[in-house]
């Protein structure tokens, strides 16, 4: 391995120089131990090293916080000036226990984000020891071989080797709007400006068309991308519309807390009591009052949230798109591997002569003795990118289905390769609708074999060493087609003949068969300028394959789920218009009075028509990529949220477009995962549905702890504030309110954030995206439900004063700490739903909720018992009557919250 110290202008450079230079075989590529090596110096291919943050760094963070501050100089006023030593310890005790359990949370969830970021880190396709292999993107090392494709985004810089109709766009980089195309031969000029470097491919560019091989030069941040990268520095971390959210009403709480402990602080010291010590209750009331953990505990719920969904298969890549989850009212959805299996299977074969032919009744061999079959599987297996490694097929799915079909009938394509070696093509286009290649006809090879490998009597004629085979849609190949190849010879394609093959694949269609057609032309030499134009023309006919790729069978439940839910799934694809109906009719997504309309049709009505029609059509076949902006936008001109998902290259201007743009993991190309919001490792429609579960789960989560934490802070805010206005001595001491928001801001929040799902939470609609999560309407639901728990608490207060124990200052104060952390504690019980009632919900399902609430409340208890403890905090034994009160006044406000509900809920309770 040699460590290069300077620049090297590889476009200079001869294939074999830089080959050379790299110590990396053309065939080979490096072995397993070199790039081990290379990576060891080189370092990962990262343009920055996002180092995971060090667990010093967390704990020391959740003390970053202006409340935490003052807390802590309100404890160092407390112990040096106050000679409070045991308050001043509770206190510093208490930002320790808060410290530690923010660090836990936020560790836990730094850990499932960093597993996620390896789970949906980009891959390299790469060949090692004369194998290819998928490796991640980082793990690329100057020297490896890349195979590049239509859709792939570029991992590294690197030296093109081999390119067949290669182009790249680079408009991100060169901002050149036109592809560029890409070859290997040498260049000259040192200062080439990249855009001219037409034998160079460059990270985070992307290739558009054909396909080639390259040679990795440049890695991370010695790239062209990684140099810009440098210059730019560190972006911002993306903040989710209910972090800004709460940011905002985070402030509005402060000042109305602020306000607050000012007039308790002002009203104790006019009502004689010390000035010092109603300055460290204010200050104390106000950090306890002040949720100023809430937005750590929600990007915590959030990361944790997003590691689950990955666990279901969704990767998310951006935050914000959890709570848009939620608000889905429309999917868009591919039909070909995200409703069905994708794993398509040769059911016919059609060749110009003679009945249709299932393949299931021909045996292994049968096809060399029939002419027009054994024409149409070379064309099959010859005309097809599809590629067989260790036993097992990889590819597209169609094209995959061809080579089974061909093994499973004894066809073997290494002898067909071996007659007709590849030596040009023309890539598949969605537009076309089709590929070609050119493959070479040795007269030794027809000589040795004693005749042509298609084994056609009258064809091809003597004199043309190259045949151009071609596969793609039937209306496509037809189209270029005025020939038939019959066992008999070559004929004339009438438009009769022409016009009965076209019925043919509606036949097939309407029993859900993908039709695929398959062409051929001699040729007398290869033309200079490789294009469709100039090729695909004067085509004559093979036949025809019948394909299914029937639907996955979680989909249907999937489907109902949507249904329930409120969510309309609409089918987009590409396929014959027959065979997307009838696997719209299958799944019931194409129901009575929905309609169906074609790409052509879908070209001819303008934005505005569609927008107008858009909620009656249920299924687009035929369409192109460019087509799914088109109905994106109709759907949202309507106010909906709609989710598409996407695959190729040029789906990714529809995934920007949408709401949530749901890119395939398997089949999807690295442009359409780069512009998503989301991406399938799976390729599953189910796992769109679970996504859209989860994200409603997540929200529904978010939201009971955000109600449930700020509800408990408000009841402490009004029971201080109103036992103060009208009593000599204040309800609570200071210790004791940060116990409280220990107790009852902690394990029980981070409880109700892992709640298991509401059983209703795909049957309602979905959620409004204008709706806030904290809208006037559920803050004075806050403030309603806060007032009911400090009633229970001021009830408490005033009979123990006044009533119980008229003399006892500390046991009013104890019995009214235990009632409030009582009621806040089964609270949590009612937070858990905004409209099943106690006796309708289960309790058994949220183990971590009962948990929480069993180790706080006996924290409480002991709190109240241990003598050590009830120094600290200055409790009293409260006796059989002072427990009875507590328990009394603790459950009052619980019980009425929860009548409440039925009261206020406009529908019948789910059960």
């Amino acid at each position: 391995m040699i460590l290069r110290e300077k620049e090297t202008d590889w476009h200079c450079l001869e294939v074999p120089e830089v080959l050379e230079l790299l110590g990396c075989s053309p065939s080979e590529g490096l072995s397993e131990e070199e790039a081990a090596a290379r990576l060891r110096a080189y370092g990962h291919n990262r343009i920055r090293e996002e180092k995971p943050p060090h667990p010093l760094s967390i704990f020391l963070n959740q003390f970053r916080d202006f409340m935490i501050y003052v807390l802590i100089a309100a404890a160092l006023i407390s112990g040096l000036i106050l000679r409070e030593f045991l308050d001043a310890a509770v206190i510093m005790f208490i930002v320790m226990a808060n410290g530690i359990l923010g660090f836990i949370q936020e560790f836990r969830a730094e850990k499932a984000l960093e597993s996620l970021r390896r789970l949906s880190a980009p891959t390299a396709r790469v060949v090692r020891e004369g194998k290819e292999r998928m490796i991640p993107s980082q793990d690329l090392v100057p020297g490896d071989l890349i195979l590049l494709e239509a859709g792939d985004r570029i991992p590294a810089d690197a030296r093109v080797l081999e390119s067949h109709g290669l182009r790249a766009d680079e408009a991100s980089l060169t901002g050149e709007s036109d592809s560029v195309d890409k070859r290997p031969e040498t260049l000259r000029g040192e200062d080439l400006p990249l855009g001219d470097r037409l034998n160079m491919v460059f990270t985070g560019t992307h290739i558009v068309h054909g396909r080639g091989t390259a040679v990795v030069v440049e890695t991370g941040k010695k790239t062209q991308l990684g140099r810009i990268a440098e210059m730019i520095g560190e972006a911002e971390e993306e903040r989710t519309p209910l972090q800004k959210e709460l940011a905002r009403t985070g402030k509005r709480i402060a000042l109305l807390c602020l306000g607050v402990c000012a007039v308790v602080f002002l009203l104790g010291g006019l009502r004689g009591q010390e000035w010092s010590e109603m300055f460290l209750f204010s200050v104390s009331l106000a950090v306890a009052a002040i949720p100023e953990g809430l937005p750590a505990i929600v990007t915590i719920a959030l990361a944790l949230g997003v590691r689950r969904m990955a666990d279901r298969n969704a990767l998310l890549r951006r935050l914000p798109a959890v709570e848009t989850l939620g608000c889905a009212d429309v999917i868009c959805t591919d039909k070909t591997g995200t409703l069905t299996r994708n794993q398509m299977e040769v059911q016919e074969l059609h060749v110009p002569e003679g009945p249709p032919l299932r393949t299931q009744d021909l045996g292994p061999g049968e096809a060399r003795g029939m002419p027009g079959v054994h024409a149409l599987l070379t064309a099959a297996v010859l005309c097809n990118d599809a590629r067989e490694q260790e036993g097992e097929f990889l590819g597209e799915a169609t094209e995959v289905g061809l080579l089974r079909m061909a093994r499973d009938l004894g066809f073997s394509r290494q002898e067909a390769a071996s007659f007709l070696p590849r030596v040009e093509e023309i890539p598949f286009e969605s537009e076309r609708k089709m590929m070609s290649t050119i493959h070479e006809v040795s007269d030794a090879t027809v000589a040795a074999e004693g005749g042509h490998p298609l084994a056609l009597p009258g064809f091809p004629e003597p004199g043309f060493p190259y045949l151009l085979l071609c596969k793609g849609a039937p209306e496509a190949i037809l189209e270029r087609c005025d020939r038939v190849l019959s066992p008999e010879g070559p004929r004339e394609l009438s438009e009769g003949e022409k016009a009965r093959l076209e019925g043919l694949v509606e036949d097939m269609a309407e029993r859900s068969l993908r039709t695929l057609a398959f062409a051929c032309r001699p040729l007398e030499e290869i033309p200079k300028d490789i294009t469709p134009e100039e090729l695909e023309r004067g085509l004559a006919f093979l036949g025809m394959v019948g394909m299914m790729d029937p639907p996955r069978p979680e989909v249907y439940e999937a489907l109902d789920k949507c249904r329930r839910a409120g969510i309309r799934v609409v089918m987009i694809t590409g396929d014959h218009a027959a065979t997307a109906r009838a696997i719209a009719r299958e799944l019931n997504i194409l129901t009575p009075g929905m309609e169906m309309i074609t790409g052509p049709e879908l070209a001819r009505m303008s934005e505005e028509e569609l927008a107008e029609r858009v909620e009656d059509i249920a299924v687009y076949a035929r369409v192109s990529p460019a087509d799914k902006v088109k109905i994106v936008r109709a759907w949202k001109s309507r106010g909906k949220t709609v989710a598409m998902t996407g695959d190729g290259v040029n789906d990714a201007p529809a995934l920007k477009n949408a709401d949530i743009g749901v890119a395939m993991g398997i089949t999807g190309t690295d442009v359409s995962k780069e512009a998503s919001d989301m991406v399938l490792s799976d390729d599953n429609f189910a796992t769109i549905v679970n996504a859209v579960e989860e994200g409603r789960v997540i929200y529904d989560n978010l939201k009971k702890f955000i109600y449930f934490l700020l509800s408990c802070n408000m009841s402490e805010v009004v029971t201080m504030f109103l036992g103060m206005l009208f009593a000599s001595v204040t309800p609570l001491r200071a210790v004791q309110v940060l116990w409280m928001n220990l107790v009852t801001d902690g394990f029980p929040a981070m409880a109700l954030g892992v709640d298991t799902p509401a059983p209703d939470i795909m049957s309602r609609p979905p959620r409004d995206p204008s709706e806030g999560i904290l809208s006037w309407e559920k803050q004075v639901h806050i403030l309603t439900q806060g007032f009911i728990l400090s009633l229970g608490a001021l009830a408490a207060f005033f009979i123990s004063r006044y009533v119980m124990f008229p003399s006892h200052v500390a046991m009013a104060q104890t019995v009214v700490f235990t009632t409030l952390v009582l009621s806040q504690l089964l609270h949590a019980f009612n937070s858990r739903s905004e409209t099943l009632t106690f006796t309708e919900m289960s309790h058994t399902d949220n183990r971590a909720l009962l948990a929480a609430l069993t180790a706080s409340a006996g924290l409480q208890v002991l709190v109240v018992t241990v003598p050590p403890l009830m120094r600290l905090f200055g409790t009293v034994n409260m006796g059989p009557s002072g427990w009875g009160l507590a328990l009394a006044c603790s459950l009052f406000p619980v019980a009425l919250i929860d009548r409440l509900k039925i009261l206020l809920r406009r529908k019948p309770s789910i059960t």
